[in-house]
């Protein structure tokens, strides 16, 4: 995190990316929840990038009907498209589970590959903040 540390944009350049799958959706039913729902996603991330003014979003994608379990979707691939051109410098999620479930590749690309190209990640509801101190 070194890298990272040491470039700190005065404004981010925000990727709002999110994510449901089929069983998401099945899920929300049984329990009548649809807080993770593209919509909601979207609203959470907006509403977020709105009060903090060193986050401007400039590209969002989100996945629709995409599993979680690997990183083979079209907006996921987008956003890493943009990132590798320069185009965004932080990606916001809801939360964790929406970037991805393979626990072990999304720690790869959060704690390696971010922090290696200088890409700030923030998951809202988690918490979860790369570009804060401590």
């Amino acid at each position: 995190m070194e890298f990272f540390s040491a470039y700190k944009p005065a404004v981010y350049r925000c990727y709002g990316y999110g994510r449901v799958s089929r069983s998401d959706i099945e899920k929300a039913r049984r329990e009548r929840d649809e807080s993770n729902s593209i919509t909601n996603q979207r609203d959470l991330i907006h509403d977020y990038i709105a009060q903090h003014p060193d986050l401007k979003l400039c590209m969002e994608g989100y996945d629709d009907n995409y599993t979680g379990t690997n990183f083979d979707r079209p907006h996921f691939q987008e956003m890493m498209q943009a990132m590798d051109a320069g185009k965004i410098d932080c990606i916001v999620v809801k939360d964790l589970s929406r970037f991805g479930r393979n626990y072990l590749e999304a720690g790869n690309y959060i704690e390696k590959i971010f922090p290696l190209l200088g890409v700030r990640f923030i998951a809202v509801a988690d918490g979860y903040d790369t570009g804060t101190d401590g």
